[in-house]
């Protein structure tokens, strides 16, 4: 998950905060951990090394609701997610001994690890993930755990490790490798990955604008890598230097407040005989992979069942919009955007695509991307879903009190109209739609002939936006990890974008 994001000073700390946590896919907890040390109520012995708790009846009663999957379904999603993570990997499609490192997979391990496939798992112990172009990506049969642990695996182990340090691979969760796919890189794009951190996606970024290179040419791209906090950072070029690249930059801001940039244009664009002008740099892609509340990840980091409530998607909803309306301004018209999440909650997905499109006008469109990579089984986005806030469903922004107003906002309705209270003639309060530009009307009940349909819409609101184009991956479609995607063409510049964003000579 991206780390790239704060909210004012405070809110930096507390992103830094967060984000630093571990996600190793660790599955218990050292004696050290005040949480793990259980006292048994009859004797009062430590009971020590206990597993992480994988239940969380908050967690079940959010997203039955919320009809994430099917009530059918429920059983198989919820299994599958308190299992560990399998391990994936991907071959660095840049390196030169891509193919041989592919040929070893396919004709060594698939079948020296046969007899190793884990009790109930797949039939195969290795295989390429099929929605991966060329077999560049793999998914394993074993968590990351089981690789270290087991000596018959020792081999397989040692050969990741070996391969990874050179970069010659990159051990990476399967559902994290999707976003780039869909940018649509070419070599010459300078792409800019808004919260990078770890670097995973960055690296994959930058294999792509490598790829049809030469030995010893370097691509006309260029990939900007973004983090807010100086740890990840240096996690960040830790990762990518084993790509030997001078196509990289590394920065280190808040995404939402991610400055803009000063690019001088070549002489073959506009003669050789004039000085090349200095314009604003604006980008080919962007990657919006922000910050979440990552309950996607629940398989590689189980401590989050515990922490997870509701709260989490409600608090970080209006940094993801932030985040991703700089990176719609950095973005050229004609480019393309991926808003991505590791979280399953429509707040921080569905509900922030909606208003991506609410500001973004006419000028940003969401893509129907189904017919890209048909082997990658997803779900259709949702157009409609509720808010939990201090144990109340609320199905529009009309039902919350004016003491929760500031936290519960209208953006996060499916609806996004936003509500005010206010006294009518008698001395009562009404509630009143407000609009954009801070002018109230008359009562929602009365701005209708048909008071049924109101009552209708008070219940549920439903989307007027095409969400059903955004991407969910859920865990047990493809025995992987929980991923939210959603891929934005920007046509024309943003209401109110500022004119140094197009290409102006410097006075």
């Amino acid at each position: 998950m991206g780390g790239g994001g704060g909210r004012g000073r405070g809110g930096s700390r507390t992103q830094r905060r967060h984000f630093r946590q571990n996600r190793e896919n660790v599955w218990k907890r050292p004696k050290s951990d005040p949480s793990s040390e259980n006292t048994n109520e009859n004797n009062g012995e430590n009971r020590g090394w206990e597993p992480f708790a994988t239940q969380n009846p908050a967690f079940d009663e959010y997203y039955k609701e919320q009809g994430i999957v099917s009530p059918e379904e429920w059983d198989a999603f919820i299994e599958v997610l308190r299992k560990p993570l399998p391990a994936a990997f991907r071959i660095n499609s840049s390196s030169q001994f891509c193919s041989d490192i592919r040929r070893q997979l396919e004709d060594d391990f698939m079948i020296s690890l046969q007899s190793e496939v884990s009790e109930g798992g797949e039939p195969q112990p290795i295989r390429p993930l099929p929605w991966y172009p060329e077999n560049l990506a793999w998914h394993s049969n074993f968590s990351r755990m089981q690789l270290r642990k087991n000596q018959t695996l020792e081999r397989f182990h040692e050969f990741l490790k070996l391969e990874n340090e050179i970069g010659n691979i990159t051990r990476q969760e399967a559902v994290s490798m999707v976003p780039p796919l869909f940018l649509d890189v070419r070599p010459d794009h300078f792409v800019l990955d808004m919260c990078a951190a770890p670097g995973s996606k960055t690296f994959q970024l930058l294999e792509i604008i490598h790829r049809s290179m030469k030995p010893g040419s370097l691509p006309d791209g260029l990939v900007v890598a973004n983090d807010l906090d100086v740890q990840r950072c240096n996690l960040l070029i830790h990762q990518t230097k084993r790509m030997c690249t001078a196509n990289l930059i590394v920065t280190n801001h808040e995404a939402q407040h991610f400055p803009g940039c000063r690019a001088k244009s070549t002489a073959s664009e506009i003669g050789a005989e004039m000085e090349p002008p200095i314009s604003q740099l604006v980008f080919d892609r962007v990657l919006c992979d922000v910050p979440c509340s990552g309950d996607g990840t629940l398989r590689k980091a189980p401590d989050i069942w515990r922490k997870w409530h509701a709260g989490l998607g409600n608090g970080v909803h209006p940094l993801q919009i932030q985040i991703a309306m700089r990176g719609l301004s950095l973005l050229k018209v004609g480019g393309r955007m991926v808003y991505s999440t590791c979280s399953m909650n429509p707040v921080e997905n569905e509900a922030v695509v909606a208003e991506i499109l609410r500001r973004g006008g006419g000028s940003v469109e969401l893509i129907d991307v189904s017919s890209e990579l048909p082997q990658l089984v997803r779900r259709p986005g949702l157009k409609k879903w509720k808010i939990r806030d201090k144990g109340r469903w609320l199905a529009s922004h009309k039902n919350v009190s004016k003491y929760r107003k500031s936290v519960i906002v209208p953006s996060m309705f499916p609806s996004g109209r936003s509500f005010t209270e206010q006294m009518d003639a008698n001395g009562s309060m009404e509630v009143g739609e407000k609009h954009e530009n801070g002018g109230n009307v008359e009562d929602a009940l009365q701005s209708t002939d048909d008071p049924a349909t109101v009552a209708n819409e008070q219940e549920e609101e439903v989307s007027d936006f095409p969400l059903e184009r955004c991407m969910r991956i859920v865990p047990h479609d493809q025995n992987g990890g929980a991923f939210f995607i959603a891929v934005f063409h920007k046509h024309s510049a943003l209401p109110g974008e500022f004119k140094f964003l197009q290409r102006v000579e410097v006075l």
